[in-house]
């Protein structure tokens, strides 16, 4: 836990004089805030005295007294003698070689300082002050300290399984600094392991503020929000939309930080996601809601913004599959002769090559990759190609386990020179591993996969033949994470969106794309089974919705989500670079439905049919009538790492070359343990 800081002090200081009614911060109320320390020196130093903190904290309030509730002063000043107090402290904080004054500094400073109301009132208490100011410099604590507890109360709609995690605790206190305490409403769902919150501040007179959404994630997630914010939603976005107005509370002292989310025209309504309210309720209106008040609120400064861009296909959407490579790393030798060098910048066409020639164990040499995250809770350096921001979206990256990233220091950005490997996994071992978890019911090493009468592509197999296409798309700015979680939604309909963490300029559907995705792993599945045949009767819905045909259900269960879902394809159409041209965006359905077949977050059932969906994408893009070619590639290909690569030119699939991946190798060690481990047999 991070020790206790002044500016902790001061937040329970604020409290207190609210609470009294005084407005001001005097000399008083820093010492009640050190006594409210649990286990902190003040208390400590006074009960090995025979005083108890909470008979000092009552007998200098009584000597205070209570103020009265008319102020006649804007904020809270303080009094000439605190900030004598504090300076004090700060220069002991000087002299013992610390920036900031903690709470030994402040405690000695009001001891030594010794006429304000805090040391009279102990002295009517008998105690000796020059004893406890000489234990206040040498005195340690046995216990650990912990800064004074925000008053939270949990609302109506707050989930008493859920837990909130100690230093998730220490960032909402400091956020909520300049409130005596806080009402948590619900928690909202993602997929990330952020903690997003609906809290209510409520005031010191009881009256309550708006509600706002407060997250806590790490700092460097959320100071890339807040940039990501500035950059392309502040000026871009509708009145009715999740704003930050404040700035992040990113203390220096610890990993995390967070920021608050003001949801305008929001008085007196605690939101809820999507995700939860499809739970609850069902998804009946859902449709009508995603054209009414998402789509045509948001569409004038997003989605319609759209302007011509032809571009490959991995430039927008390698970076959703798992990365190509997941190493652990080995101490600097001479590397085998036929190490793998793989450096920046490459030619795609060529390491694509060497990638399907590695196997477990083999050396690999990384040269000028750039850290795009530190993940020090599982010890894993993430890397990409790229710099800035522009690596969070950029394809090939990789994963380095196995080194002490607290003594190295690692640090977002840096590019490293060079770093040496031994293959764990591969992509295509992670998504093996992903579709053999599904259980199938089918030979997965074939090109086809049964769907009842029909059949579509083994998606494993056809992956890297999408990536490798062209599209003549558009190019708009995108929230970049669409999904359930991160569309918030009123009582009376209205809805925001919140999470900018992904928020760029991007192919124009991808944001619907993932959210049809969200639908159907979160809104359709749920209501079924998990089995393959659920899975299998959903896909024929969405074989009706590629015909343009209206989805007509008998099952209750999932009809009304499907029409969900074809709201999602009226916007869709809308939305397209040429109207007669689906495979621009079943290309991208294809390869967001690949990537959640790797979420633990989804269902079994949801997960199947999300593999199958890919498959169906797959069959949908090579069966699309090819139109020449007629737009100037654009600047973005003209620097493609590919230049010689090349369209797949088949539209007959029973005459299309395998894809890149070939057969699938399913029989490794590592593939054979899993099987075992899930009491399957092998494949």
């Amino acid at each position: 836990m991070p020790a206790i800081t002044l500016r902790d002090i001061l937040i329970n200081a604020r409290q207190e004089t609210v609470q009294m009614r005084h407005f001001y911060i005097g000399v008083e109320h820093l010492f009640i805030a050190l006594l409210q320390i649990q286990g902190g020196l003040a208390g400590s130093i006074l009960q090995s005295q025979g005083l108890t903190p909470d008979y000092v904290i009552e007998a200098i309030r009584r000597k205070a007294g209570r103020g009265t509730p008319q102020r006649l002063w804007v904020g809270i000043p303080y009094t000439p003698r605190a900030e004598l107090v504090l300076d004090i402290a700060k220069e002991f904080a000087l002299e013992t070689g610390h920036e900031e004054a903690g709470e030994r500094e402040l405690l000695r400073a009001i001891l030594e300082e010794g006429d304000n109301l805090a040391t009279r009132t102990l002295r009517m208490l008998g105690t000796d002050l020059e004893s406890l100011a000489q234990a206040a410099r040498v005195y340690t604590s046995t216990t650990e300290a912990q800064p004074p507890d925000l008053a939270v109360i949990f609302g109506a709609n707050f989930d008493r399984a859920e837990t909130i995690e100690r230093e998730h605790l220490f960032i909402l206190r400091r956020m909520f600094a300049s409130y005596p305490s806080i009402r948590v409403e619900r928690r909202l769902t993602g997929f990330r392991k952020a903690l997003i919150l609906v809290v209510t501040p409520i005031q010191a007179d009881e009256r309550e503020a708006a509600s706002v959404v407060a997250k806590i994630d790490l700092a460097d997630n959320i100071l890339d929000e807040v940039q990501r914010y500035e950059q392309h939603v502040k000026s871009a976005l509708p009145l009715q939309a999740a704003r930050l107005e404040d700035p992040p509370t990113a203390p220096e002292v610890s990993e995390l930080a967070g920021i608050k989310y003001t949801l305008v025209a929001s008085s007196g309504i605690t939101p809820e996601d999507l995700r939860t309210r499809v739970r609850d309720r069902g998804a009946d209106g859902l449709g009508r809601l995603l054209k009414q008040e998402l789509y045509i609120r948001f569409c004038k400064n997003w989605w319609h913004q759209n302007r011509l861009f032809r571009f490959q296909v991995w430039m927008e959407y390698d970076w959703l599959l798992p990365p190509i490579l997941t190493l652990d790393a080995v101490e600097e030798a001479e590397p085998p002769a036929n190490a793998c060098i793989l450096h920046i910048p490459f030619n795609r066409a060529r390491v694509k090559t060497r990638l399907k020639e590695l196997e477990f164990g083999d050396t690999v040499i990384l040269e000028n990759f750039v850290v795009q995250r530190v993940d020090y809770q599982a010890n894993v350096l993430k890397l990409a190609i790229g710099y800035g921001d522009e690596a969070d979206k950029r394809a090939y990256k990789v994963e380095v386990r196995g080194l002490n990233l607290s003594k190295d220091h690692f640090y977002r950005g840096e590019v490293i020179e060079r770093l040496v490997g031994r293959v764990w996994k591969t992509r295509h071992d992670v998504l093996v591993e992903a579709a053999l978890a599904l259980h199938p019911d089918f030979d997965l090493r074939s090109r086809w996969i049964p769907t009842g009468k029909s059949r579509v592509l083994n998606p494993l197999l056809i992956y890297d033949d999408l990536l490798d296409r062209h599209i003549n798309g558009s190019q708009s700015k995108i929230h970049g994470d669409l999904h359930l979680g991160n569309v918030l939604i009123g009582p009376s309909g209205s809805m925001w969106l919140i999470d900018f963490g992904h928020t760029r300029d991007g192919h124009t559907l991808f944001d619907w794309a993932t959210f049809e995705v969200s639908l159907l792993g979160d809104a359709v599945m749920p209501g079924l089974d998990e089995s393959w045949e659920s899975a299998r009767l959903v896909l024929q819905h969405i074989l009706f919705l590629n015909t343009r045909t209206p989805v007509k259900s008998a099952d209750s269960r999932i009809s009304a989500a499907m029409e969900a879902v074809e709201a999602v394809r009226d916007i869709v159409e809308e939305c397209l670079t040429d109207e007669t041209r689906w495979d621009e965006y079943y290309i991208a359905l294809g390869l967001c439905a690949l990537r959640a077949i790797t979420w633990d977050t989804m269902s079994l059932g949801g997960r199947r049919l999300m593999f199958l969906l890919a498959g169906l994408m797959a069959l949908e893009v090579n069966h699309a009538a090819l139109v020449p070619d007629t737009l100037t590639p654009s600047p973005d290909e003209d620097v493609a790492l590919s230049p010689g690569a090349s369209t797949p030119k088949t539209d007959v699939i029973d005459d299309m070359t395998p894809g890149s991946q070939g057969r699938l190798d399913i029989d490794s060690p590592r593939h054979r343990g899993f099987n075992q481990q899930s009491n399957e047999p092998d494949l």
